[in-house]
C-alpha cells in the first residue's frame, strides 16, 4: 500500500477538529487548529493507522508547490504554449477513453487535435501516457505536468552522522533557548567542539560551512523555534489568527468590559504623590457606546466591577446610554472572574462569557477603547506615565503629577459623554450616541433601574452587637442616633443586623433581626467614605504585617502607600525583577498582595456553574484579529 504523505497546507479532521498541515521536524508533523489555538505534533509512523483508522480524513490537499506555481509563472510565451496543448490534450483524451490510454486510437485523436490547434510537433504516444498517470495521481494538478528545470544540479555535501547528531544537538540544547543567542555564536560553539573531537581522535569529523548550519536553522519550523526563544505567549501572539466576528444587531445583546490602571499619575489633595487610578469601563458594541465606568484607585476586584454595573444600570436624566446587557464578554481577572458577578448575573439575568486566558483580542472592541482614551487624552495630561519608558523618555511622570482624582474624573467624564459617544468609531459612520437612538426599540426600552434599586448588587451583611451606640466589623465602626433604640429591642446576646455596601464603607444601615425599619448610622472616622471592602481589607493586612495598631491615621496613611505600592507594582522594571527572584528563590514579596481570604469568591465558581458543552461562536467584521472560537462560557438561567 502507498504510503500518504502529507504535504504542508493540506487540511484534514483529527479526531473531529479541523486542523491544518503547517511544517515537519525531526519525524513529526506540526498541525495547528483552524477553529482553536492547539498545536499537534503528530509523528509520521501514526498518519496511515489513523487514516485507515478513519480518526485522519482528508479534507483539502495542498493547493499547490509554490516552486513550480513560481516555475509557472517566469514561463516563456513558447513554453507556456506548450502546456497548454498538453493540458487541452490530456483533459480531451480523458474524456474520450474514461482514463484508459488505446494506443492506436490515441495517435489518431491527438494527430486531429494538433491540426486543430496548429501544434506541429505534438507529444508522443509514450510522453502522454506518462503525463496522464503524474496528471491524475496528483489530483489533475496542471503543476504537475511541468517538466523539471533544467540545468545541472549540483550535489550538496553529505555530513558524516556524528557530525549532524552533534549540530542538532547544539541546536536544540544552545539555539533554542530563552536567551537568543545568534546562529553564529552557536555556529563557532559547533565548530570548536568538532575540532576538539577531531583532535582528541583518529577519526576526522566532517566540518560544516556556515551556510550548512543556517540551511539546518532554517528547516526547523517557525512556530518551534518562536516557542523555544522567545516563548509560547509571544509566539501565538506572533503566529495569531482569527476569524472576523459579525456585529450583533440588537442593542446591548453584547457588552465588553475591561480593567486598566490608566497612564497618568495623580496627587491627594494636600499634594502628596499616590499612583496610578484604575478604570473599569463596560462597552457597548453595537454603537460603540460607553454604557458604565468607574474611575478610582480600587484595584480590580469585584467591588470595582460592581460599582461600573452599578452605574451601567443606572437610569439617567439626560438620556445617555444605559442599560441591561444579555451577554458581558470579559477576561479572566480577579475583577470578573468570581462568584459574586456570577451571582449578580444570575439574579439580573445576563450571561457572564469569559475569553480564554492570554487573549485579549477576543475582546477588541474594549481594548480599542483603551487604546482611543491613552492616545486622544491621557498622553496628553501633566503626570502621564505614557504607555512605556521609551514613549515617555525623560519626562518625569511623579515630578510633574498635579491632577487629583476628583479632577481626572471631571475630565473622562466630560470626555466620554461630549466627545466619544459623539464620535464615529472603526467602520461606523456615525457617532455612537445616534447609532444608539437609530437602534433604540421605544416599545421596549433597555432595562434601567433607580440609583436605590441597584444597590443590592454589591450590598453584604454581618450581625454584630450594639455597643456604645456604635456598631463594628472588621475594625470599622459606624454611629448613628437610631442604634440606640434597637439595643433597647434585642434580648440578652442577641445582635443586630447590619446592611453595608461593598463599595462604599461610609454608611450602613442597621435593624433589628426581625424588624422592617433599617436605621442609618455614618462612619466615624473620615477615612472609611469611599473607601472599599477590598481596600480595607488590603490597609488591614498592610498594618499587620507592619506591626502597628488600627487607627484612623494610620489607616490613612497605610491606604497612601498600598496605592504608591500598587503603582509601582506596575511597572516594567518591577515585573522583569519580580520574575527574576520568582525564578531564583521562592522569597516573601515586598509588595501587598491580597489578604488569604480574598479567594473564597473563587473556589466555589467550579462547583457551582456549569459550562456550556457547546460554545456559540460569533464573529466580529470589523476586527481582522480575533479569536471568538475560544471562548468558555459560563451559561447562566435567565431571570423569568
Amino acid at each position: 500500500m502507498t504510503k500518504h504523505e502529507v504535504l504542508a497546507g493540506a487540511r484534514y479532521h483529527l479526531n473531529g477538529d479541523l486542523v491544518e498541515a503547517i511544517d515537519r521536524d525531526h519525524g513529526r508533523i506540526l498541525m495547528r487548529g483552524v477553529n482553536h489555538k492547539g498545536v499537534i505534533h503528530l509523528p509520521e509512523t501514526e498518519v496511515d493507522q489513523l487514516l485507515r483508522q478513519g480518526l485522519l480524513v482528508p479534507v483539502s490537499s495542498a493547493l499547490m508547490d509554490e516552486k513550480k506555481a513560481l516555475q509557472l509563472v517566469r514561463l516563456d510565451a513558447s513554453k507556456l504554449l506548450k502546456l497548454d496543448n498538453t493540458v487541452y490534450y490530456l483533459r480531451k483524451l480523458l474524456e474520450m477513453f474514461h482514463g484508459a490510454l488505446p494506443r492506436k486510437k490515441t495517435l489518431e485523436e491527438v494527430q486531429k487535435m494538433a491540426v486543430e490547434r496548429g501544434d506541429s510537433n505534438p507529444p508522443k504516444y509514450t510522453k502522454l501516457y506518462q503525463l496522464k498517470k503524474r496528471f491524475l495521481d496528483n489530483g489533475q494538478n496542471i503543476l504537475a505536468l511541468m517538466d523539471a528545470p533544467s540545468g545541472k544540479q549540483l550535489r550538496p555535501k553529505r555530513l558524516c552522522q556524528e557530525s549532524l547528531d552533534v549540530m542538532q544537538d547544539y541546536i536544540r540544547n544552545h539555539y533554542l533557548k530563552a536567551t537568543q543567542p545568534p546562529g553564529i555564536l552557536i555556529y563557532k560553539l559547533f565548530v570548536a567542539h568538532l575540532e576538539e573531537l577531531n583532535r582528541q581522535s583518529d577519526l576526522k569529523l566532517d566540518i560544516p560551512s556556515a551556510s550548512t548550519f543556517y540551511r539546518a536553522l532554517k528547516v526547523l519550523p517557525s512556530y518551534t523555534v518562536d516557542v523555544a526563544r522567545l516563548g509560547r505567549k509571544a509566539a501565538d501572539k506572533k503566529h495569531g489568527f482569527g476569524k472576523g466576528i459579525h456585529c450583533p444587531d440588537r442593542l446591548l445583546s453584547r457588552v465588553e468590559s475591561d480593567t486598566q490602571e490608566v497612564d497618568v499619575q495623580l496627587v491627594g489633595e494636600n499634594g502628596h504623590y499616590l499612583g496610578r487610578p484604575y478604570l473599569t469601563v463596560l462597552l457597548e458594541v453595537l454603537t460603540s457606546s460607553v454604557i458604565g465606568w468607574s474611575l478610582s484607585f480600587t484595584p480590580p476586584c469585584f467591588e470595582k466591577t460592581a460599582s461600573a454595573l452599578r452605574h451601567t444600570l443606572t437610569e439617567r436624566a439626560d438620556g445617555t446610554p444605559a442599560g441591561l446587557m444579555e451577554e458581558l464578554v470579559v477576561d479572566n481577572g480577579p475583577e470578573f472572574y468570581n462568584a459574586s458577578l456570577l451571582a449578580v448575573a444570575n439574579r439580573l439575568g445576563f450571561t457572564v462569557r469569559f475569553c480564554s486566558k492570554g487573549q485579549p483580542n477576543q475582546k477588541p472592541h474594549i481594548e480599542a477603547f483603551f487604546r482611543t482614551f491613552n492616545l486622544q487624552l491621557i498622553h496628553f495630561l501633566d503626570g502621564t506615565t505614557k504607555s512605556n519608558p521609551m514613549m515617555r523618555g525623560d519626562y518625569d511622570s511623579e515630578g510633574e503629577a498635579v491632577m487629583t482624582l476628583d479632577e481626572l474624573r471631571h475630565i473622562v467624564e466630560d470626555w466620554m459623554q461630549n466627545y466619544y459617544n459623539k464620535t464615529a468609531h472603526g467602520h461606523r459612520h456615525l457617532p455612537a450616541n445616534v447609532l444608539w437612538e437609530r437602534n433604540l426599540d421605544k416599545m421596549n426600552p433597555p432595562k434601567v433601574f433607580t440609583p436605590e434599586a441597584t444597590r443590592f448588587i454589591c450590598m453584604a451583611t454581618h450581625f454584630c452587637t450594639i455597643n456604645r451606640g456604635r456598631v463594628r466589623y472588621k475594625n470599622l465602626a459606624w454611629s448613628g442616633p437610631g442604634l440606640s433604640h434597637i439595643q433597647s429591642k434585642l434580648k440578652d446576646g442577641q445582635k443586630a443586623e447590619v446592611l453595608y455596601d461593598r463599595t462604599d464603607l461610609g454608611t450602613v444601615y442597621v435593624r433589628e433581626p426581625n424588624g422592617e425599619a433599617f436605621y442609618q448610622a455614618d462612619g466615624v472616622h473620615d477615612y472609611q467614605y469611599g473607601l472599599s471592602m477590598h481596600e480595607h481589607e488590603l490597609v488591614q493586612q498592610k498594618l499587620k504585617e507592619e506591626g502597628k495598631l488600627f487607627t484612623g491615621e494610620e489607616a490613612r496613611q497605610a491606604l497612601r502607600r498600598i496605592l504608591q505600592s500598587l503603582s509601582e507594582y506596575q511597572t516594567n522594571n518591577v515585573r522583569r525583577k519580580r520574575a527574576h527572584l520568582r525564578g531564583t528563590r521562592n522569597e516573601e514579596s515586598q509588595y501587598i498582595s491580597p489578604p488569604s481570604d480574598m479567594t473564597v469568591d473563587t473556589q466555589y465558581i467550579d462547583e457551582d456553574i456549569q459550562l456550556s458543552e457547546e460554545v456559540d461562536f460569533e464573529l466580529i467584521d470589523d476586527t481582522p484579529d480575533d479569536d471568538a472560537d475560544d471562548y468558555e462560557t459560563f451559561q447562566l438561567p435567565r431571570k423569568q
